[in-house]
């Protein structure tokens, strides 16, 4: 059994996708499989899987991101289990690194810091992942990706894995739900990249509003039946600073354009949202400069 399986949906394929797969074998910690879910996607692998035996492929028709995970997830052999997205890169010793965090069996997930990248590899900017706990998640005061998680197969077998039906915030909402059974570690050092490009939906916005207020609904009438007083707390401050659809957008496309130091853009948005909103935008604005002072 390997010591770490790594999964991988792909619906894009290309050169992207075998530029992360050879991020993986570019690791340090050398024993590991690595699952690839060709979801709906025509790409040929052939040679990659001659060449090295600890990659497979799975071919379905296309279904979803998150079917693409359940899947992959249920086929691989080992206990821990670390997500890539199939335009993204880890760093060398992202595997070596967030298995050692994992050693305490009462840790059931953790995640580390990333950098944003551009379509070309190079480095946009750093990314806000800090150190916190399901509560941290609730209240809204934690920034992660969920694509940097490490977790235990049979917490994703107890959670009931991913929801194919959340058209966003899927990782979120999985995240979220495997965090509730136990502990979080965070490794602090920069070990994957996201790639920003435009086909894809930058975690670190405010998009999926909707869809967040959704889960931490969810997770107020859990909290509710099992008498969690602080937890019902964290929940409604979670909603609070949730932000309306149309402010949501526009606080999404400031941060996206500030990663790309697309700073007229950025003025622009926030000029969108004052106007929308001016006390959460305001707030919004203020949080953002606390966390960073952090």
């Amino acid at each position: 059994m390997p010591a770490v399986s790594v999964v991988i949906p792909s619906f894009r394929g290309g050169w992207l996708l075998r530029e992360a797969i050879a991020s993986v074998q570019s690791q340090t910690l050398t024993d590991w499989e690595l699952i690839i879910v060709l979801d709906g996607c025509e790409e040929d692998l052939a040679d990659i899987e001659h060449a090295d035996t600890r990659v497979r492929t799975i071919r379905q028709s296309r279904r979803g991101v998150s079917v693409a995970r359940n899947v992959g997830i249920h086929s691989a052999r080992s206990e821990l289990i670390a997500l890539l997205d199939d335009d993204d890169r880890m760093l060398p010793d992202r595997l070596l690194l967030q298995s050692a965090a994992m050693v305490d069996d009462a840790i059931s997930i953790s995640h580390t810091q990333y950098r944003i990248i551009d379509q070309r590899g190079v480095t946009v900017s750093e990314g806000g992942a800090t150190a916190s706990s399901y509560t941290d998640f609730l209240r809204g005061r934690s920034e992660i990706l969920s694509a940097t998680a490490m977790f235990r197969k049979r917490s994703f077998q107890e959670v009931g894995g991913y929801n194919s039906l959340l058209p966003l915030g899927e990782g979120q909402d999985f995240f979220y739900r495997v965090a509730r059974e136990g502990r979080v570690a965070f490794v602090p050092e920069v070990l994957y990249e996201y790639r920003l490009h435009d086909s894809n939906v930058w975690q670190g916005t405010s998009s999926g509003s909707g869809e967040t207020a959704l889960i931490l609904r969810q997770h107020y009438f859990a909290a509710r039946a099992r008498g969690e007083v602080e937890n019902l707390r964290a929940v409604r401050r979670g909603l609070s600073v949730i932000p309306p659809q149309r402010v949501a957008k526009a606080m999404g496309l400031a941060s996206k354009a500030r990663s790309s130091h697309a700073y007229v853009t950025t003025i622009g948005a926030l000029s969108w949202a004052l106007c929308l909103s001016p006390i959460y935008t305001l707030k919004a604005i203020f949080r953002e400069l606390s966390r960073r002072r952090r």
